[in-house]
């Protein structure tokens, strides 16, 4: 056996159901506000005979013509929402924050789904905070839409919190936020892994997607990409059944990001799974940030900061100024950590002491790196590493010496290295340059079908879009005064 700890125990069963449900969706693919009227939607449907369906439009994208009754404020339709209800979001710009919290028969299982990712865009300029914040209300989905420029309060678009001493979480987001999701602490131990899939999050004051204080987490990432934020995903002290897989992240200051803190419950980060992502191009220096992600080190592709037990593994990692992989102190030293099998291109240009595709500073203990490989130039060759990989000692397979008698005898890291990541935190070699957010992103993928698996309800017929869906969360031109809404085929635009 080549690698004789690729995963830990309490992970192998579930991996399996993981990937399983990122096949799934990919063929899928605090103010409250009176609403338009007086009461909110409700639909039935034989399957669904339970649940509820609760309508959103602000109207500044001409809502459908129907019957029945809209809210505003998505914080209206959360504060009359029950267990098993399912809210949709019409297409429109939403200067809002969100608070999803117990109460009025909400304990879990809450549906939030925009009816496009592109068309349905908060904007916390004014009012900061999140967009959707998730306060101890465990299996809830906020699916397919987008936040920018939160960048006071809580700084993420998407923010999950729960009761203290309650791990893991059921939180599914297709939110595709320009300002990301942060996942903290609910109180659901289900069997199913929560799920962020087709996720964006950029211009972030924090992170493009936050997954926190969780020992247990019960997450998943697949399919997301995070760009422009100073950490594109940062996980503090979350692990167990946690998985970041398929996804995208780029041109952030540093790309994944799993650490640990003091500030947060049972340190140190343990146990996360990172498996084929494209993590490229983090060298930004114009990205904003907030308490410790302001000095977020610049040119990393993955940091471990002062975790342990996480495997890397099966990544492409392109064009990072300094590092590929990164594992380094942060108030705990990085211990027992595996990267396996990635792939290296144009890693360690910045040619300060250090630079290399694995680094391992001077204070990890037991990690190692194995069957890497470096393509730059075209030329397949084994991946760099610093300190240089002499005697096989950070190799993680049996030509480690000692690896029939347990972990093998790893060699010390680099405190060169140690030295270099504070200096490049602290600014000096790295120095921060946010000059504001820029222009939004092109399109990223939407839902194919937002009305699928949704209750029957004026928007959705026969699990199809009743209406013409926009795409952009804005009227720009006007329109013919009796023009009709209706199209005659279902499908999103």
């Amino acid at each position: 056996m080549t690698v004789t700890r690729l995963i830990n125990k309490h992970r192998a069963i579930s991996l399996a159901g993981v990937l399983a449900i990122g096949t799934t969706l990919l063929a899928a693919s605090a103010t409250s506000a009176s609403p338009v009227r007086h009461r909110p939607v409700t639909h039935h449907h034989k399957a669904h005979h339970r649940h509820r369906v609760l309508l959103v439009c602000n109207g500044t994208r001409k809502c459908p013509h129907t019957k029945h009754h809209y809210f505003t404020k998505l914080q209206l339709a959360v504060d009359h929402a029950r267990n098993g209800d399912y809210i949709l979001v019409w297409p429109g710009l939403y200067k809002q924050q969100t608070t999803v919290q117990r109460g009025h028969g909400l304990t879990g299982g809450l549906h939030i789904r925009g009816m496009n990712r592109n068309g349905v865009l908060f904007d916390g300029k004014k009012t900061g905070g999140s967009a959707v914040h998730v306060l101890g209300v465990n299996r809830t989905w906020v699916e397919n839409m987008s936040a920018q420029r939160y960048f006071t309060g809580a700084a993420n678009a998407f923010y999950w919190t729960g009761v203290h001493g309650y791990w893991g979480n059921y939180l599914t987001a297709y939110d595709n936020g320009d300002y990301g999701i942060y996942a903290y602490d609910s109180e659901t131990r289900g069997k199913v892994p929560s799920t962020f899939a087709f996720d964006y999050g950029s211009w972030n004051a924090d992170s493009g997607i936050y997954i926190g204080g969780c020992r247990d987490c019960n997450a998943v990432i697949t399919n997301s990409r995070a760009q422009h934020n100073p950490i594109g995903y940062s996980g503090t002290n979350a692990g167990g059944e946690l998985f970041i897989l398929n996804s995208e992240w780029d041109h952030n200051a540093s790309g994944i990001v799993p650490n640990t803190l003091t500030s947060e419950p049972d340190p140190p980060q343990d146990g996360v799974y990172i498996a084929k992502n494209y993590v490229h191009d983090n060298n930004a220096h114009n990205t904003p940030g907030s308490g410790i992600t302001a000095i977020a080190p610049v040119g990393n592709g993955i940091e471990i900061a002062g975790g342990s037990d996480d495997i890397v593994r099966d990544n492409l990692i392109v064009n990072e100024k300094h590092t590929g992989v990164v594992l380094h102190w942060l108030f705990f030293p990085p211990m027992d950590n595996q990267v396996l099998h990635n792939t290296f291109r144009h890693v360690g240009w910045g040619n300060q002491p250090g630079d290399a595709d694995v680094v391992f500073d001077g204070s990890g203990v037991q990690n190692c790196a194995d069957h890497n490989i470096d393509r730059t130039g075209g030329h397949k060759h084994g991946a760099t590493t610093d300190p240089s990989n002499l005697m096989h000692l950070y190799s993680c397979d049996d030509s480690n010496p000692g690896r029939g008698q347990g972990k093998g005898v790893f060699g010390p890291g680099d405190p060169v290295a140690s030295i270099q990541v504070a200096l490049n935190a602290a600014g000096i070699t790295e120095p921060k340059d946010f000059k504001g957010a820029g222009k939004a992103p092109r399109a990223q993928r939407t839902m194919k079908n937002p009305c699928k698996g949704i209750p029957a309800n004026p928007w959705c017929v026969n699990g199809k879009p009743a209406f013409h869906i926009p795409t952009s969360p804005k009227q720009h031109y006007k329109k013919p005064k009796h023009q009709k809404l209706h199209q005659p085929k279902h499908g999103s635009s």
